[in-house]
C-alpha cells in the first residue's frame, strides 16, 4: 500500500459518479475489468486481452528520467483506491511508521 493506496482485485466492485466517465461505456456501478475492458475498447485495443492489460502487461519500451536510455519491459493498467478515512484507528500512525522505515 502507497501512500493508503492499494490496488483493487480485478472482480471488485466501484462506484463513481455517472458523469466521471462520459466517453467510456461504463456506468456508475461497475467490476475493475468492466472498466478495464471499457478503457480497452475506447482505445482501440481489441488485439489485447483484459489480463494483458490488466495482470500480465503490454510490452513496451519507457525512457525515464532516472535511467539512460530506452528501457524495455511490460505496462500495465490498475486501478486503486484510497478510503477517505483509515480502516483503522492506528492507520496513519502505522502508514507515518512505514514511511520513516523505507526513507532510512
Amino acid at each position: 500500500m502507497e501512500n493508503g493506496f492499494e490496488r483493487l482485485n480485478h472482480d471488485e466492485v466501484v462506484y463513481v459518479k455517472p458523469d466521471i466517465f462520459n466517453n467510456l461505456d461504463v456506468s456508475g456501478t461497475f467490476k475493475v475489468h468492466d472498466l478495464i475492458s471499457a478503457i480497452k475498447q475506447y482505445l482501440g485495443a481489441e488485439g489485447t486481452t483484459e489480463e494483458s492489460l490488466y495482470s500480465q502487461g503490454l510490452d513496451c519500451e519507457v525512457l525515464k528520467f532516472s535511467a539512460e536510455g530506452w528501457k524495455k519491459g511490460k505496462v500495465r493498467l490498475s486501478l486503486e483506491f484510497c478510503p477517505d478515512e483509515p480502516e483503522f484507528p492506528l492507520e496513519e500512525i502505522y502508514q507515518q511508521l512505514e514511511k520513516m522505515q523505507s526513507q532510512s
